[in-house]
């Protein structure tokens, strides 16, 4: 089912599954009349061996984009909700991290390392499987044991979960939505915001936009995109063009807008 928006405006219908596309998960992204992506979620139980669970779900997402035409990524859910969400572990939970990091419990099965003996308290051990599952408590304990602290183990937690190419791809996804509900407008903050949401569209295509500060790059930026904008592209890139070269001709302004021969 569809469980998230992107945004407010509604920029982005995001679709979530597990273990296997539905017939009736490959209708709602066929029927999606915005743009759409799939999350695989419990990546992290995909399958063993190789570089891991999470690589194993990511070559399963690629396969299922090839098949669907949808953008597909990877999540480890548990994992990626406690490296965006600094509350969910709580110091107790940290503690109990540090614990096991010299004092390992048995991984082998949520089962065993809750019932299996061993001094972190039944009900804590209990609290870090709700809260991270075998696959988050893993990471956690190896994090800790290389000697990260807090902020250290948020940062294994959102690589393992692969939180940040889903949200990546949310922002490519949703793009052109921004960028169409803009406002037209002529004030520096407004050429500037179509500007940078022109961008972030044509960046989402592959494209290259050169990010040079000087009066010269400006120009040449300029130069380039209005050129763009004339050639045979789609009307949606047409402005986009259009509105990455009004706001470099801005910037080359501001920049002191000397004219100079370009190379």
């Amino acid at each position: 089912m569809v469980i998230a928006r992107a945004s407010e405006a509604v920029d982005v219908d995001i679709h979530v599954f597990a273990e296997a596309l539905k017939p009736e998960d490959r209708r709602v992204l066929a029927e999606s009349s915005r743009p759409v992506v799939a999350v695989f979620n419990k990546a992290d139980l995909a399958g063993f061996g190789g570089e891991g669970p999470v690589a194993a779900a990511t070559a399963r997402c690629r396969q299922l984009r090839d098949l669907t035409g949808v953008a597909v990524y990877p999540l480890a859910g548990l994992a990626a909700l406690a490296a965006v969400d600094d509350t969910v572990v709580d110091e107790e939970l940290l503690d109990a991290l540090r614990v096991l990091t010299t004092d390992p419990a048995d991984l082998g099965s949520t089962d065993r390392f809750a019932a299996t003996d061993h001094r972190l308290p039944r009900a804590v051990r209990q609290r870090l499987l709700t809260r991270l599952d075998l696959f988050g408590i893993a990471h956690g304990v190896l994090a800790l044991r290389g000697g990260a602290d807090r902020a250290g183990l948020m940062v294994a937690l959102r690589r393992a979960s692969a939180v940040d190419g889903l949200l990546a791809g949310i922002g490519v996804a949703a793009a052109p939505a921004r960028y169409r509900r803009l406002a037209d407008g002529a004030s520096d903050e407004q050429v500037a915001a179509r500007m940078a949401a022109a961008i972030a569209v044509v960046r989402a295509a592959g494209m290259t936009v050169d990010d040079g500060i000087t009066a010269s790059a400006h120009l040449q930026r300029a130069i380039t995109w209005q050129r763009y904008s004339r050639g045979p592209v789609s009307r949606l890139h047409r402005s986009c063009g259009a509105d990455i070269a009004r706001g470099s001709l801005r910037l080359w302004e501001r920049a002191g807008g000397v004219a100079e021969r370009l190379p």
